[in-house]
């Protein structure tokens, strides 16, 4: 296949993604509006002259669609239901939209403008792609037929994110992974660090980067006496390892599709404590595989990882069931091995 992608070229899961593609030995163009620097497949700058972010990508598509014209693809793939998908509807050729979750989840209910946008983007799309029921539930309800939907994973690595020899993780070692923006929610975690140590000498381990670090690490400082380590952007090993150390993850999300976060987590072993949002039901079950609390209170998420600090079985056996799951649904080649192949059913009926 000849596949031309539109998406944000920073972002892990845009170039994840154009990776698995390109890796399968088809032929692939980036075209992306912000710098994409870095990538080990062809890209292009989209370079636009208006002031909006979606005014910008819309005056590059003249220079977009001559490209397009050299390029000959079969198919063009937006990663963003958005200003990529209204680039991908204007491109002359048949597209798909993959979508990444804020698109819908935030853009979508935030404008009558984005919602007219991105809903006539999605009904033109011979597929639209999503990674979590919530997803799929917006896209059915902007009129796409049930036959044009195609749910699949952001999956995790086998051979990357797998689980300790060791039985259970260290017991006091709580860890996230989420990034350190104001969506993700991390001071219920920092808050919640006092009365968790209040009955066990819990460590926690903040890994990712973001604006918010600054002001998180000084709240820690002044609530958790130091308990919490504040890492950067790590790389897919070093960050593995860790979550093999620990005994807990803990997402404070307040929005969310299917977290890869998530995914890594249980595949190593760490029993997941989770905000109450919509998407993360998808995944956990209270009591069977991991706990959730109620989202913004720290007491309660502390509640709920002082349950499983004290309970070994348990975790244990939500261990065990988290590895099953990853198993079935959560492995990202034959997640994306489903998306190769309905990009191929699109091409062969365009």
């Amino acid at each position: 296949m000849r596949i031309a992608l539109l998406g944000d070229g920073r972002m892990g899961h845009v170039r994840r993604w154009v990776s698995f593609f390109h890796e399968r030995g088809h032929e692939v163009l980036l075209f992306s509006h912000e710098d994409p620097s870095g990538c080990l497949f062809p890209y292009m700058r989209m370079r636009g002259f208006l002031p909006t972010t979606t005014l910008s990508y819309l005056s590059a598509m003249p220079r977009v669609r001559r490209e397009l014209a050299r390029f000959k693809p079969d198919l063009v793939n937006a990663l963003y239901a958005g200003g990529y998908g209204s680039c991908a509807a204007l491109s002359g050729y048949p597209f798909v939209i993959s979508t990444l979750g804020s698109d819908l989840l935030i853009d979508y209910p935030r404008h009558t403008l984005h919602r007219l946008m991105i809903r006539s983007n999605l009904r033109k799309a011979r597929l639209v792609t999503t990674d979590a029921e919530v997803l799929s539930d917006i896209v059915r309800a902007a009129g796409v037929p049930e036959a044009n939907i195609l749910k699949a994973y952001f999956g995790v690595d086998p051979k990357i994110f797998f689980p300790s020899s060791r039985s259970i993780g260290t017991a006091t070692r709580v860890i996230s992974t989420r990034n350190f923006h104001s969506v993700y929610g991390l001071d219920d975690l920092i808050e919640a660090a006092p009365w968790i140590r209040a009955e066990y000498q819990a460590e926690f381990d903040l890994c990712g980067d973001g604006p918010e670090r600054k002001r998180l690490e000084l709240k820690s400082e002044e609530l958790a006496n130091s308990s919490c380590r504040f890492y950067g952007k790590l790389d897919a090993p070093t960050l593995a390892e860790l979550l093999r150390t620990a005994s807990i993850y803990v997402s404070t999300s307040r929005s969310d599709s299917t977290s890869v976060s998530l995914l890594e987590a249980m595949a190593c072993g760490a029993i997941p404590v989770l905000s109450d949002i919509p998407a993360n039901h998808e995944w956990i079950v209270e009591g069977e595989n991991g706990l959730f609390y109620e989202t913004g209170n720290g007491r309660d998420l502390a509640r709920a990882v002082n349950q499983l600090l004290g309970n070994e079985v348990l975790r244990e056996n939500m261990r065990r069931r988290n590895f099953q799951i990853i198993e079935e649904h959560g492995l990202w080649a034959e997640n994306m091995s489903r998306v190769e192949q309905a990009f191929e059913k699109v091409i062969l009926n365009a």
